[in-house]
């Protein structure tokens, strides 16, 4: 068995058994379905415990491992597979450390190990792995193929996303139940993006050279940086506060930066994942410069934002104009 091999095993078996540890010993407390802020405490990714999933991803990984020796060791698309999975997984990981940060949720200790553990596969596999810009390269299709479903997840969960804020917000306030399903369709949107992530910036390394002379691919990315952005205002600080989010004449003048943020992020979000889809599909852009079809994608940035404070307004004029009848 190659040191690859028995590397792999070893660090799997060790997220495993950590990963199980930390399931056994979780707290039992009932989490509140209409509860999103209990959802994030618990550390739940679309209603799974995160910790299943831990464990389903080193195991895995470890059962991977055994595969690859039974085959023989280094089984191309096998290898990239490891390698791939494993970036997924360590933007996942990076996700939920950075939500142990936001003041209302317990560090949790065992998500910096696992991404150790994680980096430490995924270099693992790297560094054995010969030729891996030509395995990306003979795997293209099913790169474009995994691209295309983040952005449609991405996009999709926007649309749905933006839809149902403002649906909630008829009567000019987010109740529990309806912060629950944000927070859910937030954390598919975040799924979407790390798919588009890594398997965008594999697509880039089997065409460095090309990719940086096409201005049509950097407004692309330049619209997933705003995303990323974009997210983490929507997770790390919208998110664990979004049942505050109300517009009913006893809370309209209490928080303030929150409304605003959110009235912001639904149009910025929404306008540049749009952008990513149009500068992705539509090959006749091409023909424009990186500045030209970079002032009106910020115009429209920026017109999102407006137009979010200006809607913010409006319906908090609403709401007075009801108070006075």
């Amino acid at each position: 068995m190659s040191i690859q091999i028995i590397s792999v095993f070893l660090l799997s078996i060790l997220g495993l058994l950590l990963g199980a540890y930390q399931f056994k010993n979780r707290e039992r407390t009932e989490v509140r379905e209409d509860d999103a802020l209990d959802h994030i405490k618990g550390m739940y990714i679309l209603k799974v415990p995160y910790e299943k999933l831990v464990i389903a991803y080193f195991g895995l990984m470890a059962l991977a491992s055994l595969v690859d020796w039974i085959l023989g060791g280094n089984p191309e698309k096998l290898n990239l597979t490891f390698f791939l999975v494993s970036a997924c997984a360590f933007l996942i990981f990076l996700y939920k450390l950075g939500m142990s940060f936001i003041k209302s949720v317990d560090f949790k200790w065992p998500t910096l190990v696992y991404i150790f553990l994680n980096v430490g596969i995924a270099t693992i596999v790297y560094y054995f792995m010969a030729n891996p810009v030509l395995k990306m390269e003979a795997a293209l299709e099913y790169l474009l193929t995994f691209h295309l479903l983040g952005m449609i997840l991405g996009l999709g969960g926007t649309l749905i996303l933006d839809i149902l804020i403002f649906h909630f917000l008829r009567n000019f306030r987010i109740n529990s139940s309806e912060a629950v399903i944000m927070h859910l369709i937030s954390q598919m949107i975040i799924l979407g993006l790390v798919l588009l992530m890594v398997t965008g910036v594999a697509i880039y390394l089997t065409d460095i050279s090309g990719y940086n002379s096409n201005p049509r691919f950097l407004m692309k990315m330049t619209a997933v940086l705003v995303l990323s952005i974009n997210g983490i205002f929507l997770n790390f600080y919208m998110m664990p506060k979004i049942e505050k989010l109300s517009l009913i004449k006893e809370n309209l003048e209490e928080d303030q930066n929150l409304k605003r943020v959110a009235f912001a992020v639904g149009g910025v979000s929404m306008v540049s994942w749009l952008a990513a889809f149009s500068f992705a599909m539509v090959k006749d852009l091409t023909q424009f410069s990186y500045i030209s079809m970079l002032i009106p994608y910020l115009a429209l940035v920026l017109g999102a934002i407006g137009g979010g404070q200006f809607i913010k307004k409006k319906m908090e004029k609403e709401v007075i104009e009801e108070s006075k009848k």
